[in-house]
């Protein structure tokens, strides 16, 4: 990895190496992600490459989107108005049309490429917090500079000896984080949610790296979603447009539906490999399990009487397509 000199790091890693907890969660994050985080020079550059891509605007795939789309649209309403002989201004816009296609393709793989990116950035730069975090609970004299994206980092308290009601501020009903303090109000949740957290590598306890988990499944699970939902509904309009084609039509109006059909049906195929695509990658992504480990802990934290928001239907997909074994 690149040395990036321009990065002032809050500690060494020899002292973050002195540290037996630290050292143990940065070994984790070595197997893990392959990014050793107490090596200065790894580290210097894990917070450069996310400050740097942090800027990034993610344009990539909804423009991609737009000229599939777009293109898709325009050759259908130029092709159904297309009679021999044809213009040349008729023919260009056509090859236009058609060329957009692939070139949104490949718009939407650039995208993809840069976001995957971006994303394995964030999750190392909130690793290197975590240990930093754990640096500091520790005794370590930790300062994360002011221009760090990062709220001021606090250790969790310790956990008390008899567990009190419910009284602290209501969750994020977008992200259903459970607050440690709540976790730490009762010793046996906490001590299931280090259980469940500590086989991904991921600190349950730490309300930060929750939320970056919970971002990446959300943003996995709605680009899937939106593929998909797009390649079912070309491919079902063009099968109702089929089965209400009507046996006697004129030539015109039989020609417009035929190519409204082809234009559907093309839409539905060409979405079915992003579809596949997304898919895939989430279900070989780091954050599948843990998201569903974390799915486990809120139903578990039901049962303590926390209060848990109405679970989005993003997270509780883990429990429809996770395997049996």
């Amino acid at each position: 990895m690149a040395r990036n000199p321009y990065v002032t790091l809050p500690v060494a890693g020899g002292q973050l190496a002195a540290v037996p907890e630290v050292a143990e969660a940065a070994r984790q994050a070595d197997r893990r992600y392959g990014v050793n985080l107490l090596d200065d020079a790894a580290a210097r550059e894990v917070v450069a490459r996310h400050l740097r891509l942090r800027q990034d605007f993610a344009w990539h795939t909804e423009v991609g989107a737009m000229l599939v789309l777009g293109g898709i649209a325009v050759a259908a309403i130029v092709g159904a108005s297309l009679h021999p002989p044809a213009e040349p201004k008729q023919v260009a816009a056509l090859v236009a049309a058609v060329a957009a296609v692939p070139a949104g393709l490949a718009v939407w793989g650039r995208g993809s490429s840069r976001g995957a990116d971006k994303q394995a950035a964030a999750v190392r730069y909130t690793l290197y917090l975590g240990l930093l975090d754990r640096a500091r609970a520790a005794g370590l004299e930790v300062r994360v500079p002011a221009d760090w994206p990062v709220d001021a980092p606090a250790s969790p308290p310790l956990p008390t000896a008899d567990a009190r009601p419910y009284d602290g501020p209501a969750l994020d009903r977008t992200l259903p984080v459970l607050p440690a303090e709540q976790l730490h109000r009762h010793p046996a949740l906490a001590e299931r949610a280090r259980a469940l957290g500590a086989p991904h590598g991921v600190d349950f306890l730490d309300e930060r790296a929750v939320r970056a988990l919970l971002t990446a499944q959300r943003r996995a699970v709605r680009r899937w979603h939106g593929w998909a939902l797009t390649a079912a509904l070309g491919a079902g309009l063009a099968f109702a447009l089929v089965c209400g084609l009507p046996p006697a039509a004129d030539a015109h109006g039989r020609k417009l539906m035929l190519t409204w059909i082809t234009a559907l049906a093309a839409l539905g195929a060409l979405a079915t490999p992003p579809a596949l695509w997304t898919h895939r990658g989430w279900r070989r992504s780091g954050v599948r399990g843990p998201a569903a480990a974390y799915l486990e802990l809120l139903r578990d934290a039901k049962a303590y009487g926390v209060p848990v928001p109405p679970l989005p239907s993003w997270l509780t997909v883990n429990t429809k397509t996770r395997p049996s074994d």
